[in-house]
């Protein structure tokens, strides 16, 4: 992790943002995981507290602000923005990993139930970036 140790994780399902936050604080202890439960809370959490997260970890379908819409108008004005934008989602549609592309995600990661197996993947992907 580089000095802006924050990291977003935007996912409305209480579970999913646990496990997902203590696979990141086994592996990067002195990271700020921070959860809010749809993509409109996101937006308000990053234009209230800058500068914005070194990493969001979004997923893609929540009420009110849905993943997708979230990344359309995260980096519409933000061209010049490091947020690295990891999609975070159930969905393996090849179309909903084709459009998160598009819109601006880093990187896509299909909700995986073993906790070993989120750490590595997460290990792989945060380093890399």
């Amino acid at each position: 992790m580089q000095e802006n140790n924050r990291v977003l994780l935007v996912d409305d399902d209480k579970d999913d943002q646990i496990f997902l936050r203590e696979a990141l604080n086994e592996l990067f202890p002195n990271m700020e995981c921070i959860a809010v439960n749809n993509g409109k809370a996101a937006l308000d959490y990053i234009e209230k507290n800058p500068p914005p997260p070194q990493y969001i970890f979004l997923d893609l379908n929540m009420p009110y602000v849905n993943g997708f819409e979230f990344l359309e108008e995260f980096k519409k004005d933000k061209p010049e923005n490091s947020t690295t934008v990891y999609i975070y989602s159930t969905s393996s549609n090849p179309r909903d990993k084709e459009k998160a592309k598009i819109l601006g995600a880093d990187d896509y990661i299909t909700k995986i139930s073993d906790f070993n197996m989120l750490k590595i993947r997460l290990k792989n992907i945060v380093q890399s970036a």
